[in-house]
């Protein structure tokens, strides 16, 4: 009897297995061989989930993105509010880490790709989308407006730029007072910056 494999879920396992190495030691460790003894397996078996490289680290930053997502959906679920859902996307623990790091060598990736700079632009449409929604939930604005819109796509933009710096700053992040910190920066408010 042949051995059924799912292949959507070796490929999401192959991914999380390339978000480590990205992470890690960056974009240019991320070969087919690597992926390969990473996985326990050879280079072959890995060429018949991932077309290239292209595709594989595509599949990588959509593994981060798809937990990005699961991330704020459970602060929503948890009634946390716009600040909430702010926290649960910062740097704040190695898996949130992680993801921004990917997130980061993807960015560079898909500066000279139009099509991978396409899905980032929808990635962050659809979180300007989110944070909209969030607002308006939480009443700090009576209705959609372009207001509202323009405060989520200010609460996205201090996002990015916010995890971008503190992923590259281990030391403030072990700093406990850096969760709210972070947030308020985000949010707005005045930033103190970290006492190293």
């Amino acid at each position: 009897m042949p051995v059924l494999v799912d292949h959507e879920k070796t490929r999401d396992q192959i991914a999380g297995l390339a978000c480590r190495i990205v992470a890690r030691e960056g974009l240019s460790a991320l070969t087919m061989r690597r992926i390969a003894a990473e996985a326990g397996t050879s280079r072959a078996i890995v060429s018949t989930y991932f077309r290239d490289m292209r595709d594989l680290v595509l599949a990588t930053f959509h593994w981060v993105a798809a937990r990005q997502v699961t991330q704020i959906e459970a602060a929503e679920a948890a009634g946390l509010g716009v600040e909430g859902c702010v926290e649960s996307l910062l740097p704040l623990d190695d898996e949130r880490l992680d993801g921004w790091r990917v997130t980061i060598a993807y960015l560079g990736f898909a500066v000279a790709d139009p099509e991978l700079a396409a899905i980032e632009r929808q990635r962050i449409d659809g979180a300007v989308g989110r944070f909209e929604r969030a607002l308006l939930r939480e009443g700090r604005y009576p209705r959609a407006s372009a207001e509202c819109r323009r405060e989520a796509q200010r609460i996205v933009s201090c996002l990015l730029g916010v995890a971008i710096d503190y992923s590259f700053d281990p030391a403030a992040q072990a700093q406990p007072r850096m969760r709210k910190e972070m947030v308020r920066r985000v949010m707005g408010g005045a930033y103190l910056p970290p006492a190293h």
